[in-house]
């Protein structure tokens, strides 16, 4: 094992990076879920639904990054899976192993409740 990889393994990352790519995903999607419910009646109405596709890709983009916060915390304490015992080097382990679950899931979640949109078929009518 190289020195700059026990490096990596003795310092924990910073709880609140470890949070911002935990709850990124689920709070970007929520705001999607929020916003284009808000904007489908102005789509309707006006036949315009430029809104919710750049709200939609912006929350995307938003959980991506989430997701990528997690990914470089997964990296940066050791690239395992996490194993169990107390301290910070697990804590950050799991903490980002579940960060890139739930990044995955709620980027999935965006993408499937954007799909109406992109098919062109949100308006009951």
């Amino acid at each position: 094992m190289s020195s700059k990889r026990r490096e990596e393994l003795r310092e924990p990352v910073s709880q609140l990076v470890l949070w911002t790519g935990l709850l990124l995903p689920p709070i970007a999607w929520s705001l999607q879920l929020e916003s284009v419910y808000l904007l489908s009646d102005y789509g309707c109405a006006y036949n315009n639904f430029t809104p919710n596709h750049i709200a939609s890709a912006a929350l995307l983009l938003l959980s991506l990054i989430g997701w990528m916060i997690s990914w470089l915390n997964w990296r940066r304490s050791g690239s395992t899976w996490p194993n169990g015992g107390p301290g910070a080097i697990p804590r950050s382990r799991f903490m980002s192993t579940l960060g890139l679950l739930t990044g995955a899931l709620f980027s999935a979640l965006i993408i499937a409740q954007w799909l109406p949109t992109i098919l062109g078929v949100p308006c009951g009518k």
